[in-house]
């Protein structure tokens, strides 16, 4: 028999929404012992709340993970499938991500991450895997490690992909095209909390590959954590500040040789192809009472643009026109209107299921994104066919967290595209409904 993975989700979510209890509050002082930044309540440097579990119980081995159901409505409308990646143009979305966390002493852990997730639209289904799986060890509050497959420092988002930690149904467009969500990269990370005021994070991985670029999504087709490419290390760091307990600024960057020397022919000489990617981002967050504020900005630039088009011509039959530079912005104001309204609980609830309500909130928000994936073209390659995605994206949503591990979700998404090709719509009107899990 034939087992759906729809069917595998919801009956996933029916256990989970019976039987879970509270994590997280069956805790140790992890923020004074382990180096935890201290800034967002059960976050360890770098992670989630889930992937965070083992550094804030005082268990040997944890279980804990997140889910996400996702919905995009258009009234039948066409929707843009030039990226050609499922996940960006998808109109349902079941996510399942447990991790295990393993305790081997006061300062060695090991965490490992089993994400499914599956994606239906425009008559296509996938089915995808992401795993992680790292060694967490403390040596200090202001120097400790981080070894194997693991997610970069760098934006918002990425350190913060759980669904209750980000107010929309789908994670912002920058930080899915030019800055790909789920980074996970093999590789060594150096991190630590200086003062109380500062955390940093210094790791070396392996990097993107220029010959899975798409003209579309920038370098995110190559963004897949593949092994081949440690022949060139890639250097990324990020520099928190923490001026007081509801402010935070950040400022991270990235840098590889994407081309990985790999060869092109250009009259009947032979070139190896080096192709730099560099990119800077940063954000910064201010929370104060029933009031949110979040603002977030990357660019990145790609060398040797003219050489990826052979290369990616040369691997994927078709040359990619990538823009040399690019750039994505969002600011999202929101605002809790129970706490508004003085209707928010503060008695603690230690156990329970996900429906139980402790401390309910709901924050309406709204978002203004622009964000360009060729801002900067090569003058030998500007009147070649290709795909850009130059957006400009309101929206307007609202969450309902009865607690602090449930949330359900919805926002209408107003997409326009200022330089559209083909086939493509010019403007898009997306209504999202999702529902989200921590347990």
């Amino acid at each position: 028999m034939k087992i759906h993975p729809k069917l595998v989700f919801f009956l996933l979510l029916i256990i989970l929404g019976s039987e879970v209890g509270y994590a997280q509050l069956d805790t140790i002082s992890a923020i004074d012992q382990l180096g935890g930044d201290g800034y967002r309540e059960g976050q360890y440097p770098g992670l989630g709340r889930a992937a965070s579990e083992i550094f804030y119980s005082d268990k040997p081995v944890t279980f804990s993970g997140y889910a996400e159901l996702a919905n995009v409505f258009n009234g039948g409308e066409p929707r843009d499938t030039s990226s050609e990646d499922l996940e960006l143009f998808f109109n349902q979305l079941y996510r399942f991500t447990p991790f295990v966390g393993v305790r081997i002493n006061k300062s060695i852990f090991l965490t490992a991450e089993f994400g499914i997730e599956y994606l239906e639209g425009n008559g296509e289904s996938e089915l995808h895997f992401f795993p992680e799986l790292y060694m967490d060890f403390i040596v200090k509050k202001w120097m400790s490690f981080r070894a194997g497959l693991q997610p970069l420092n760098i934006g918002y988002i990425n350190n913060n992909e759980e669904p209750l930690l980000f107010q929309s149904v789908n994670r912002p467009e920058t930080e899915r095209l030019i800055l790909p969500t789920e980074w996970i990269e093999a590789g060594v990370t150096a991190y630590g909390d200086l003062y109380n005021k500062f955390n940093y994070a210094l790791g070396f991985t392996n990097g993107v590959l220029a010959k899975d670029f798409k003209s579309a999504s920038w370098i995110r087709g190559g963004a897949d954590g593949q092994m081949e490419s440690f022949n060139k290390i890639a250097i990324n760091a990020q520099v928190n500040y923490l001026p007081v307990n509801n402010v935070t600024l950040s400022a991270s960057t990235y840098y590889n040789e994407s081309g990985r020397d790999e060869k092109i022919t250009t009259d009947q000489d032979s070139k190896e192809v080096k192709a730099p990617v560099f990119v800077v981002s940063g954000y910064a967050r201010w929370d104060y009472k029933a009031f949110s504020l979040i603002g977030m900005g990357t660019y990145g630039t790609l060398g040797e643009t003219p050489e990826v088009y052979r290369l990616t011509e040369k691997n994927q039959g078709v040359g990619q026109v990538i823009g040399e530079e690019a750039y994505g912005f969002y600011i999202e104001p929101s605002l809790d209107l129970l706490k508004v309204l003085g209707h928010s609980s503060k008695d603690e609830v230690k156990s329970g299921n996900i429906f139980t309500i402790s401390n309910p909130e709901l924050p309406l928000f709204i978002r203004y994104e622009r964000m360009d994936t060729h801002s900067s073209v090569a003058p030998e390659l500007e009147d070649l066919d290709y795909v850009r995605n130059n957006l400009n994206i309101w929206m307007v949503g609202f969450n309902y967290k009865p607690n602090h591990h449930f949330v359900v979700k919805f926002d209408v998404r107003f997409r326009d595209n200022l330089d559209p090709q083909e086939d493509v719509p010019a403007s898009e009107t997306l209504y999202e409904l999702g529902i989200g899990i921590e347990f």
